[in-house]
């Protein structure tokens, strides 16, 4: 049994190697395929081809062109390749906002975004000090105890978000760490009031976030941006300035983005 398993598995993932390579045929130089092109471009038998095509097809990923004996993209993939360009353009109208942040204050300054009821993040400014808290890129955070989490899920429905804690979980990291629904939600009523929304030593001691959320052209919470670093920076004092900074920040950001620049974010 365990080798039909393991051969299973094999000849699954060289499949998907294959259908992933017959999506990597297409190009702005040759956007529509015929069954015989894509064969040669891979060198793969035409059953095999046809086969792949078909599961491709039936997933949206490509299609048939309309009147030709052809296949182009599908808009399955079109959608995925929004989404990289989505994030993409976000760090790209961030980064020198969050360079100058990190600079002002001398604090870390974090891009993240919300994946699969969790925080990644996409995109960190160093500050030239000694002490630094730097996440790395591409970590996984909890929402609950996480600024950038908070301001992701804020504006997300209520359901959803008792989805994204049944699933993913409330663990204590620490005292001070939200562990109920109820008081989450009544945490998250506050941060759509304020505007930002605050990790005061809730993800790990003596370590504290302000983050305020980035807008896209249609209106939608699309990341996050926050400035972390110890308890000592963030007295009442310390969070009225981050916040407004923060505010301004992500305003630009947003605006960057088109924000603000569509009837609908006008009337919003």
């Amino acid at each position: 049994m365990a080798k039909e398993s393991s051969g299973g598995r094999t000849y699954r993932t060289r499949s998907a190697s294959r259908a992933l390579e017959i999506l990597a045929c297409f190009s702005q130089r040759q956007p529509e395929l015929t069954l015989n092109e894509i064969c040669e471009l891979t060198g793969l038998p035409k059953p095999t081809v046809f086969r792949l095509l078909s599961v491709l097809e039936s997933a949206r990923f490509v299609e048939r062109c309309p009147g030709k004996d052809k296949y182009q993209v599908g808009i399955k993939a079109f959608e995925v390749g929004c989404v990289f360009l989505s994030h993409l353009s976000v760090e790209r109208v961030a980064r020198p906002i969050m360079d100058s942040l990190s600079k002002q204050f001398h604090l870390s300054v974090n891009l993240g975004i919300l994946d699969q009821g969790q925080v990644v993040y996409l995109a960190v400014s160093e500050p030239d000090t000694l002490f630094r808290y730097i996440p790395i890129i591409g970590y996984r955070h909890y929402v609950h105890c996480s600024a950038l989490g908070k301001v992701l899920v804020a504006p997300l429905p209520e359901e959803q978000v008792d989805e994204i804690l049944a699933t993913i979980g409330m663990p204590a990291l620490t005292p001070h760490t939200i562990t109920t629904p109820r008081a989450f939600k009544e945490h998250l009523a506050w941060v759509c009031q304020q505007g930002y929304s605050t990790d005061i030593q809730e993800g790990g001691l003596g370590f504290c976030c302000l983050a305020v959320p980035i807008h896209n052209h249609e209106g939608k919470v699309v990341a996050a941006m926050s400035i972390s670093g110890s308890i000592a920076h963030f007295d009442h004092d310390g969070i009225r300035t981050f916040a407004a900074a923060m505010k301004e920040a992500a305003a630009q950001v947003s605006a960057g983005l088109g924000y603000g620049n569509t009837p609908e974010a006008n009337s919003a």
